[in-house]
């Protein structure tokens, strides 16, 4: 995720996900709102201090001598197992959630839990509507900003 990909519309902070950040499943780009908690706890001011660059990792690192065994990886894909410490560090202690795999999925189950529409569960997460009728009824991310409100704060150690 790069600074430049976080936006303000409306009174709401959105991340502008898209395939040339780097690395994502659905590979088709998607907006969608930032949670109220992230903001409160800096979020928006660690982005002002990014200017534009990348969020976790400085863009003109050299990059780490290859290993043969293992492929070769850009800095976005060596950084992403420090994103997971990152976030249990903030503690999100759970051991029921994986940060860099599961977040989709357990985002889907809270969101279904606390009656989060599921056309807007999936059009956060990028899941494919499911019947050719649910695409005529795309949310706004401004419909999605509001629905996120639902979803719960994780308790913070």
């Amino acid at each position: 995720m790069r600074a430049a990909d976080i936006q303000q519309r409306d009174g709401f902070w959105f991340a502008r996900l898209t395939p040339s950040a780097g690395k994502m499943k659905t590979r088709k780009a998607r907006t969608i709102p930032l949670h109220e908690h992230l903001i409160e706890q800096g979020f928006i001011e660690f982005v002002r201090k990014a200017d534009g660059a990348p969020l976790f990792y400085e863009p003109n690192e050299r990059p780490e001598k290859r290993v043969e065994a293992r492929p070769r990886q850009n800095q976005a894909e060596r950084m992403r197992s420090q994103v997971g410490m990152w976030v249990r560090s903030l503690g999100v202690n759970d051991p029921e959630i994986s940060p860099n795999h599961a977040w989709r999925h357990t985002f889907k189950t809270i969101a279904a839990r606390v009656g989060i529409d599921e056309r807007y569960s999936d059009a956060i997460t990028g899941h494919v509507p499911p019947t050719t009728g649910r695409k005529y009824t795309t949310p706004t991310p401004e419909d999605l900003a509001e629905a996120i409100k639902k979803f719960p704060r994780y308790k913070l150690d």
